[in-house]
């Protein structure tokens, strides 16, 4: 198991605020996280528990990434992207009176890029 070090906090919370991108995380979090959103099961594996306290998320973080998308600053494949990590990492935490609606977002924005499965699978 890998320590959780300030340089990891960085990085992911530069990602939360869209600072980075996911190859920018991806080498930063090298050999701490591994994962891989573009199979039929997106996987995430990190080595390190989760941080306490957790990287923070707000609903403010999910308003300025749709907006984003919405300015063709970010496309559909990278908001989904962002939100598929915010959700499947342990760092990110986003518990309290809005906890809900950030996950029903985060879910919703997750899955814009997942093709549906063919009827009779």
């Amino acid at each position: 198991m890998k320590k959780f070090t300030k340089a990891h906090r960085r990085a992911l919370e530069e990602y939360a605020d869209l600072k980075v991108s996911l190859e920018e995380l991806r080498q930063r979090l090298a050999g701490a996280v591994e994962f891989d959103f573009r199979e039929h099961q997106r996987r995430l594996d990190s080595h390190y528990g989760t941080p306490v306290p957790g990287v923070r998320i707000e609903l403010k973080h999910i308003h300025a990434a749709m907006n984003k998308h919405a300015r063709e600053e970010l496309s559909t494949e990278q908001l989904a992207d962002w939100a598929t990590m915010l959700l499947l990492n342990h760092a990110y935490d986003w518990e309290g009176p809005e906890e809900d609606e950030i996950a029903g977002w985060l879910n919703e924005i997750s899955g814009l890029t997942l093709k549906p499965k063919p009827q009779g699978e």
